[in-house]
């Protein structure tokens, strides 16, 4: 993960600061995933507030990207939402700095589905499509074919 977001204590000494801006979807490590595709930046608007022995961090985490739907197994674009970041940190806790990358990188992973569904799946009129396989069939007999032309005689 080579992008970070890192807030910086002493920009916050005139008081809250907005944090806004987007992190690269590798971020998310999900490259390697078969049910999530095309997954586009993160997005991120926060505000940074002390309070007291606290850094308050809140605020909205979005990133758009494919899932497979589990009802018909086609993939659909869809945005995946935190509209409710909320983290705290204690100051004594931190080094000059917090890296909230780690954090922005688990509210969008814990708010992916775990059984994701397609608006048209979700329609009552939606009909499974049929999978079509483009093979053609073997024009070969089997061996078992000559067998199914046989007629014998029935005792």
């Amino acid at each position: 993960m080579s992008a970070k977001l890192h807030l910086h204590l002493e920009t916050m000494e005139h008081g809250a600061i907005l944090l806004e801006g987007r992190l690269p979807g590798a971020v998310l490590d999900l490259e390697n995933d078969p049910t999530v595709h095309n997954i586009g930046e993160i997005t991120y608007k926060l505000t940074a507030e002390r309070k007291s022995h606290e850094i308050l961090v809140r605020g909205t985490v979005e990133a758009p990207m494919d899932l497979e739907c589990s009802r018909s197994g086609l993939f659909f674009s869809t945005i995946v939402q935190e509209s409710a970041f909320l983290r705290d940190y204690s100051i004594s806790d931190l080094k000059g700095h917090i890296d909230l990358t780690e954090d922005i990188r688990e509210a969008v992973l814990i708010n992916i589905p775990a059984y994701p569904v397609s608006p048209e799946a979700r329609s009552k009129d939606f009909v499974i499509p049929e999978i079509s396989t483009d093979e053609d069939p073997d024009p070969t007999p089997s061996a078992w074919s000559a067998l199914d032309d046989l007629n014998l005689p029935k005792t």
